[in-house]
């Protein structure tokens, strides 16, 4: 899987993530940290840093683990 679509699958999980919570982008900006502009463009495939995906994903009550074990099986394919 090239970079690009790597970012965009992190960012549909997170996105999904944020819906089956029933959270905003505000919402889930403020439990994060971040602006909520930065939420919209990590979903629509931004790159984020390690800490920054961590604290999302923690947010999200998710484990950070589950976006990347994904990621990493779809490159296998």
């Amino acid at each position: 899987m090239n970079n690009i679509k790597a970012h965009k699958k992190i960012g549909e999980w997170l996105k999904q993530k944020r819906e089956q919570a029933g959270l905003s982008k505000a919402e889930l900006a403020k439990l994060s940290g971040h602006h909520k502009s930065f939420v919209g463009r990590y979903e629509a495939g931004q790159r984020l840093d390690i800490i920054q995906f961590t604290k999302i994903a923690l947010a999200l009550n998710a484990k950070p683990c589950e976006v990347i074990e994904s990621c990493i099986e779809v490159s296998r394919k």
